[in-house]
């Protein structure tokens, strides 16, 4: 890119709008994000709380099940939320209507 054109861009993508629409992308890939991460990890989840209602001195086993539970689902969350924004978000103009693109991917 030559001079002039990088510094248009430079003054679309730092505009207001262009923020706002960054942080709301933003705001749908961590919504993503974290509902896939405790779609992986709910079995944990649903172990951990039987933890809650067992009676007996060893009911704390299951919620030590929350500690993997929580690892995977923040894991699944970083690195899926790092890649989309990569890939959908950073250095690039948006529009209000890309959402979809930002939620589904590419091919949908």
């Amino acid at each position: 890119m030559d001079e002039f054109t990088q510094a248009v861009f430079d003054a679309a993508y730092g505009s207001r709008p262009q923020r706002n629409l960054r942080l709301l992308y933003g705001a749908l890939l961590i919504l993503k994000h974290t509902l896939r991460g405790f779609a992986f990890s709910w079995p944990l989840y649903l172990l951990s709380a039987a933890g809650l209602v067992l009676p007996g001195q060893f009911a704390w086993v299951f919620l030590l099940l929350l500690i993997p539970a929580v690892v995977l689902s923040g894991y699944i969350l970083a690195k899926g939320l790092r890649e989309d924004y990569r890939a959908v978000v950073r250095g690039r103009l948006l529009k209000p209507g890309d959402v979809r693109r930002a939620l589904f991917g590419e091919g949908r």
